[in-house]
């Protein structure tokens, strides 16, 4: 079935001017050039520039290829990656290469652009039963970028068919976002496939997800999720042409899952049931972390959706808590941890607890705190806010946003390795952080020849 590859286009930027002398020797500059020759950051502007220009020019073209390569590899930032294109043509070349950016991509972590929620008003039992509502709420993805440096504006959604606030994130893997359509719901799910795109924010592109062929009223869809494609030669396992998504499925009574991959402008459908995957009805989604969905079953079963192979596992959760008495209290969820490994955490009672898994997939008990004792000296606190159970508002890497469930709107935060509590200034971000990358490779719009 054929896809429509949608984007905005914008107007290019003016390309940069720079002397011809520079670009003729090759003249390393900045960052790349401290690399190379040593040269510290704080030194100063040496007093003779033309004798220093053609000392550096001289040791850049004296470098080798594998040694110049070697230096390239050290530059920790994407950014200053892609910076570092612009010195030269030789340096461009050696960037451009597909080999270069194979082993670049297997030594440094993707660069983090920021992260998307989705805003929407809470209602009134996550607010806080005697809580009074807010009349300046934002609906709709929301961005909050990694750095001061980078630009929001770069990364809105209104480029998507009638309007970011039309839309919903389900999913988020490298640069792409899994898009549904609001006021698709469980019961619109029954009568047709909603509403679904995969979008690229960086470069304002779109595509839409297309239903099943064997898609029917039979059908009930209760999950979407981005899966990875297969990697290419530089090194990039997603981007807007290479990405898959699993659709979980109940057909007649039956959990199927759906992948749908892009084979150029048609999809392949590959359809399989796993015994170990969720059941429609006898599972809860807790949430991901990493590359990973976390679903919880009935007897402490923990099942785990690997985002990049598309694979399901599962492994079994401590017996010192009664897990099926919460399951649909919605009161534990996962979640990274500030060393990028999951941790799941509970708020039962006053009591919040956080659990790691061990190298042998073990999962035992790392921390616990007692949100009453720990909250006390806390500006605004009463006793009576922990008479009853807490919300969970947000929660993202390394912290969980709670609020008491009767008493009023008084947010807290509880950072998940020191255990300390303090307030937080939190809006209505919904329960999921959707982490968005830079895509990759870099596009360096420069001539290489």
């Amino acid at each position: 079935m054929a896809h429509a590859d949608h984007s905005t286009p914008k107007s290019p930027a003016p390309a940069p001017t720079r002397p011809p002398e520079t670009e003729a020797v090759g003249l390393p500059t900045g960052e790349a050039r401290r690399l190379l020759v040593g040269e510290s950051a704080a030194s100063p502007p040496p007093a003779r520039l033309h004798l220093h220009v053609a000392i550096q020019g001289f040791r850049a073209m004296d470098v080798g290829d594998d040694v110049l390569g070697l230096v390239l590899e050290r530059i920790d930032s994407h950014v200053s990656l892609i910076r570092a294109a612009a010195v030269c043509k030789r340096w461009r070349r050696a960037i451009a290469g597909a080999a270069f950016l194979r082993r670049y991509r297997s030594l440094h972590a993707p660069a983090v652009a920021g992260d998307y929620y989705n805003c929407a008003p809470l209602p009134p039992l996550l607010r806080g039963a005697e809580a009074v509502p807010r009349t300046s709420e934002r609906t709709g993805p929301v961005f909050f970028p990694s750095s001061t440096s980078m630009d929001a504006s770069h990364f809105s959604l209104d480029f998507l068919p009638d309007g970011a606030e039309s839309w919903a994130i389900v999913d988020s893997r490298g640069s792409l976002l899994l898009m549904c359509r609001t006021g698709t719901g469980a019961g619109y799910a029954r009568l047709r496939f909603p509403d679904r795109v995969v979008c690229q924010p960086l470069t304002r592109r779109y595509r839409r997800v297309h239903p099943p062929p064997n898609f029917n009223s039979s059908c009930h869809l209760w999950g979407t999720f981005l899966v990875d494609g297969d990697t290419d030669e530089e090194g990039g396992r997603i981007g807007m042409s290479n990405f898959r998504v699993m659709c979980m499925l109940c057909r007649d009574g039956v959990s199927v899952t759906t992948v749908s991959s892009d084979a150029g402008s048609s999809w392949t459908i590959e359809e399989a049931v796993d015994p170990i995957m969720p059941e429609f009805g006898a599972t809860r989604l807790l949430g991901r972390a990493g590359c990973s969905w976390y679903f919880y079953a009935e007897g402490r079963t923990l099942i785990v959706l690997d985002g990049c192979t598309g694979e399901f596992s599962s492994s079994q959760l401590p017996s010192t808590e009664n897990w099926d008495l919460h399951m649909w209290n919605f009161n534990f969820y996962v979640t990274d941890n500030r060393d990028s490994k999951p941790r799941i955490f509970t708020v039962f009672d006053e009591n919040m607890k956080v659990f790691a898994q061990l190298d042998g997939d073990e999962w035992v008990q790392e921390k616990m705190v007692v949100l009453s004792e720990a909250a006390r000296s806390l500006p605004g606190y009463q006793p009576s806010f922990f008479t009853h159970p807490q919300n969970i508002l947000t929660s993202g890497a390394g912290f969980v946003i709670l609020s008491p469930q009767f008493g009023g709107w008084w947010p807290y935060s509880v950072d998940l390795e020191t255990m300390e509590v303090a307030p937080a200034e939190a809006e209505d971000l919904g329960q999921l952080v959707f982490r968005c990358e830079l895509p990759w490779p870099p596009a360096l719009h420069v001539c290489v020849d």
